[in-house]
């Protein structure tokens, strides 16, 4: 698969194509001089320190954010001209903290977000994140954890081809980080249609999904290519500004432990 840096990167077809002289927060830089091709079959991750720009760039990519000089492409067509229909079917979008408003059901919450409502489809959504049990529930009568799956069910429910996830297991318990793994690697399979785009803090579960990733790194500077080459201890250390430890473990991926 192609890698992609900051002094450039060879063009080709891509599902979301960004260029970005900037990416700001207000009055601060968070990101300069982005430039990234994202292709079908790729699972990216976002890392960084608090505050390094990770769900304001997937609020960009969602078309969401204030896009300010960045030019961004979806599918070969300019972001800016889609109409909000063309982009639910083209990305879904799970933010880190959903505001819920009214006590509807987690099943209505779903259909309500499906181009056309699909209680059967929706169902299984909720069985894939282990939240069938909930379909009924109002969404103002949740967990941290059960609300976040759901979330994640809405997201996927629309069914589309580029999924943009804001810490999608930062609430879950182990069995769950777990599933949900599995079933992100299962949805967004290399050479398959789909691509996924997501933050995490915690690296062990982004070497479990990720394929690649995208390190925002301070002053404005990132890297970014496969996962195996991000995720090293220099760039971790620059990162996250401490030192970092590879465990190596036979027959199955390595672990990294934050030190001092």
């Amino acid at each position: 698969m192609r890698e992609v840096t900051r002094e450039g990167t060879r063009e080709g077809a891509a599902l979301l194509r960004l260029r970005a002289g900037q990416l700001r927060a207000g009055t601060q830089c968070l990101v300069r001089e982005l430039r990234l091709d994202l292709e079908p079959g790729q699972r990216w991750a976002l890392i960084g320190r608090n505050g390094a720009g990770k769900s304001t760039l997937l609020r960009l990519l969602a078309g969401l954010g204030e896009p300010g000089d960045a030019s961004l492409e979806l599918a070969g067509e300019p972001l800016r001209t889609l109409s909000p229909a063309r982009l639910a079917r083209l990305r879904g979008y799970m933010p880190a903290l959903p505001h819920d408003r009214f006590g509807i059901s987690v099943l209505d919450a779903l259909m309500l977000g499906q181009r056309e409502p699909d209680e059967p489809r929706a169902l299984h959504w909720l069985q894939a994140v282990d939240a069938l049990e909930l379909a009924r529930r109002s969404l103002l009568r949740l967990s941290s954890g059960e609300r976040q799956r759901v979330a994640l069910a809405q997201a996927l429910a629309q069914e589309a081809a580029w999924l943009l996830l804001d810490e999608p297991v930062s609430f879950q318990d182990p069995r769950h980080q777990a599933s949900l793994a599995r079933l992100l690697r299962e949805h967004v399979e290399p050479g398959g249609p789909r691509a996924l785009v997501f933050s995490a803090h915690d690296l062990n579960w982004v070497a479990a999904v990720a394929t690649h990733v995208l390190a925002l790194l301070p002053d404005g500077a990132w890297t970014a290519g496969e996962a195996s080459q991000i995720l090293c201890e220099p760039t971790l250390r620059r990162a996250y500004d401490c030192a970092w430890q590879r465990i190596e473990r036979p027959g199955r991926g390595a672990l990294w432990i934050a030190g001092d």
